[in-house]
């Protein structure tokens, strides 16, 4: 299996395959792009017999994730009910093949209530020869029966070591490699997005540098570091969904700088605790740019 990071865990579920000691339902837990789908998709084609890039035409194969809004363009917040209602009508069908079927929810904490309990009923009485793996960000968000049906796994960071031959692999230079390790934060996902995308690479590059001015700058001085996110043209809404990736990025700075600098490990813990607090008064529609604000003033 061609897999980064976390080998332990993708050992034992080969194992536990090969063994026929699988368990019906897996929920692998972890930050996106640490690899929580293409470990998923890799188990799949192998207890279907088929390459990954065959599951998608695949009929005992069954991916669900948060369908597009067709008058945005963009995701929609939920996985509806109507989809976990589509999933279980093709999940109880005979497998094609006589072998195996697949379920991989992606994304599972986006579940609301009506679409949670449907898959519930999933869980409770899957048919005979099927395996469901549940990926999710924070497994304390989903249904405490969804989860306690299921045997959880939690992938964490991929070590620095691993990810610099992971890129050397993909021909990439040192120098680049290591400005890419510093920026993907252990997850390798992240890490081939900053490769193949140079103006994802140059936006996480400038953020950094951004993040390091903040940091180092009087309080008076660091709005107008931010001035042009703050006066996004497009209104509260835009501003918010360019200031989550933000935020995001700057938690991840906190930690690596906690990580080098353990004596001055509670000031990085607290502003780690103020960016996450300001990241979800963000998705609760506070306004931004006061909530902004706030943070500027109040991490050191």
């Amino acid at each position: 299996m061609n897999f980064i990071g976390n080998q332990p865990i993708a050992n034992f579920l080969q194992l536990s395959f090969k063994n026929g000691t699988f368990s019906h339902a897996y929920c692998l837990i972890g930050p996106s792009q640490i690899g929580k789908r293409t470990l998923a998709n890799q188990l799949a084609a192998q207890i279907l017999e088929i390459e990954v890039k065959a599951l998608n035409t695949n009929p005992d194969y069954v991916y669900v994730e948060r369908l597009e809004d067709e008058k945005t363009g963009k995701k929609k917040k939920e996985i509806s009910a109507d989809q976990i209602r589509q999933v279980r009508e093709k999940f109880y069908n005979s497998s094609w093949l006589n072998g195996y079927k697949v379920i991989v929810l992606d994304e599972a904490e986006l579940l609301n209530e009506e679409s949670a309990n449907g898959f519930l009923k999933i869980l409770e009485e899957p048919p005979a020869k099927s395996i469901i793996f549940i990926l999710t960000e924070n497994d304390n968000l989903l249904l405490p029966t969804i989860r306690s049906r299921c045997q959880c796994l939690e992938l964490s960071a991929v070590s620095d070591a691993s990810m610099s031959e992971f890129l050397k692999s993909l021909d990439c230079h040192d120098n680049q490699a290591q400005e890419i390790i510093k920026l993907s934060w252990g997850r390798p996902g992240k890490a081939l997005e900053l490769l193949s995308d140079s103006e994802k690479y140059s936006q996480n590059f400038d953020e950094q540098r951004r993040f390091e001015k903040i940091i180092k700058s009087p309080i008076y001085e660091r709005w107008s570091l931010m001035e042009d996110v703050l006066s996004e043209k497009g209104g509260l809404i835009k501003t918010k969904e360019k200031l989550e990736p933000i935020l995001e990025s700057w938690i991840m700075f906190w930690r690596d700088l906690m990580i080098n600098d353990l004596k001055n490990s509670k000031k990085y813990q607290q502003n780690i605790d103020q960016t996450t607090k300001t990241k979800n008064l963000l998705s609760a529609n506070v306004n931004s740019k006061l909530a902004i604000e706030q943070l500027l003033t109040n991490i050191y």
